[in-house]
């Protein structure tokens, strides 16, 4: 494929899998000891949305998953959430409120979304609930820096996806962030 038609079928990402290196711990589906979640956009509402279910690989107390396995899930849901708005970033703080135990071989619910965008910081929550019953195991809020585009090239640079791609993809999902702040803001204005 030329890189003419690879900038051609340039659209924004859905998955985490879309953009990032196939090692990585979060969505890399070649890492042996990952938690391979795919971390989707949900565009009608501009969230990461998910089900997941936690294997042994990552328990705990017996039969429940290990309280830094589920951070790493919150953190990485929710920087590809930026990404997905266009938005490249490294975690700046990490807030992790735990409810209850996270059984293993349970489906979970994982949602995050963007609270707030200033200057250079983003801010997210996530929660993680049991599918079965609704119950809140845990939430998240995290600040992020958003990194420059030279500091993103250097560390991007030789990797499986080329740099100018990345940053065209995320020049796509910025503008899918801005349409979609639009219209959210639209029907909140509608409902009050």
């Amino acid at each position: 494929m030329t890189s003419e038609e690879i900038y051609r079928q340039i659209k924004a990402s859905q998955n985490g899998q879309d953009w990032h290196h196939k090692n990585c711990f979060g969505c890399g589906p070649d890492n042996p000891r990952g938690l391979h979640a795919s971390f989707p956009f949900h565009e009608p509402s501009g969230e990461v949305r998910f089900d997941w279910t936690i294997e042994s690989a990552f328990e705990g107390a017996p039969g429940y998953a290990h309280g830094g396995a589920l951070a790493t899930l919150l953190d990485e849901a929710q920087g590809v959430l930026c990404f997905h708005l266009g938005h490249f970033v490294m975690t700046d703080q990490l807030y992790m409120r735990y409810y209850k135990a996270c059984p293993l071989g349970e489906e979970i619910e994982v949602r995050c979304w963007v609270t707030m965008v200033r200057r250079r910081r983003l801010y997210t929550k996530g929660t993680v609930h049991l599918k079965k019953t609704g119950e809140l195991l845990l939430s998240s809020k995290a600040r992020w820096y958003d990194m420059p585009d030279r500091v993103f090239a250097r560390m991007f640079q030789g990797t499986a996806f080329p740099v100018d791609i990345i940053l065209k993809v995320l020049e796509e999902n910025q503008k899918r962030g801005k349409e979609i702040r639009k219209r959210l803001k639209r029907e909140k204005a509608k409902t009050t």
